[in-house]
């Protein structure tokens, strides 16, 4: 792939989110779940048309018919009850019937209606009706399964940071000199949900001292447009820290693209529900860890970055023992 075509396969792994700052999508937790409950669903609705096809039915007719009947008793219960109780007046109006059954009385509407109201099954009619929305909006929901927030990295403050699960987030600081990507530790070869020899996710790390367990971020596009789309979103972050203008930010737009001729890219991550930021909480989170980062000394913060970087010289001496460049090029 030339360097043009890789410019422009980023923009559906990294958006721009304002002048200072770019987002790299998540992966695993955005077009993987979603594309696996969506190709879950279509598996039942397979299942369904063969089943029904037996029968010279649509698929799902079963389930239809007993939702459109919920709502008949509950709604329009009259539509069922008064065919029949027009039959019951008529059978009561019957001589045959008068002369076998002299005492029988001649029930009112009201009364008749009754008779089929008070039974317990026409109250679960009018609770499966109620509970068909909420069913259904949460199948819609897992349809359009949210997107989780990526990793961002801005430039203007010289950090890259992203929300871990319980509501805080995680900050790492970009060094003054040498790798601006000193302060992370990444992989070009992470796991695929595919595998294979070259489908690979780029993963990143984010360490804090008082947290030594570090938050990994599985990111890209998921399944990938390209074999080598770990390395050009390295590309990409390095170049974005080290230049004003880098070529790449032509090709990017504030939302990130979906249509794609593969067609596993839409149908992973087309028609997601977009997830408000918290900007101000997210600010908060930054400024708390840059005051506490300012507080240290330069040899305390180069020593952080000198151990950031003998857990990534070993990462990379694992791949090239793989035959692998962990390196951007």
């Amino acid at each position: 792939m030339n360097q043009n075509k890789a410019y422009k396969s980023l923009k559906y792994s990294i958006r721009q989110c304002g002048e200072d700052e770019i987002e790299i999508r998540n992966s695993f937790f955005d077009g993987y779940t979603r594309g696996f409950i969506r190709l879950l669903f279509i598996g039942i609705f397979c299942m369904s048309w063969y089943q029904n096809a037996k029968y010279k039915q649509p698929p799902f007719s079963y389930e239809i018919a007993a939702i459109k009947e919920d709502f008949v008793w509950t709604f329009n219960k009259k539509s069922i009850i008064k065919p029949l109780y027009e039959d019951h007046v008529k059978d009561h109006n019957d001589p045959e019937f008068i002369k076998m059954f002299p005492n029988n009385k001649l029930l009112s509407y009201e009364e008749y209606e009754k008779l089929y109201t008070d039974k317990p099954w026409a109250k679960w009619h009018i609770i499966r009706t109620f509970l068909h929305p909420i069913w259904m909006a949460f199948l819609l929901f897992l349809f359009c399964l949210p997107r989780p927030r990526g990793i961002r990295v801005n430039r203007k403050k010289r950090i890259i940071y992203a929300p871990i699960l319980n509501g805080t987030y995680r900050v790492a600081f970009v060094p003054k000199e040498g790798d601006p990507l000193g302060g992370v530790v990444y992989s070009c070869y992470g796991p695929h949900p595919l595998g294979g020899e070259s489908l690979y996710s780029f993963v990143m790390a984010i360490r804090e001292e008082k947290n030594m367990l570090p938050s990994r971020h599985y990111l890209g596009v998921y399944p990938s447009v390209t074999s080598k789309q770990s390395i050009d979103i390295l590309n990409a972050i390095r170049a974005y820290l080290k230049e004003d203008n880098p070529e790449f930010l032509k090709h990017i737009k504030p939302r990130f693209s979906v249509w794609h001729y593969i067609i596993t890219i839409p149908f992973c991550n087309a028609l997601a529900i977009p997830v408000p930021f918290n900007r101000g909480k997210a600010d908060a989170a930054i400024e708390q860890a840059l005051a506490e980062w300012n507080k240290k000394t330069n040899n305390q913060k180069q020593k952080w970055f000198k151990s950031i970087a003998e857990e990534q010289k070993l990462i990379n001496e694992e791949h090239s023992a793989e035959g692998l460049d962990n390196q951007a090029k």
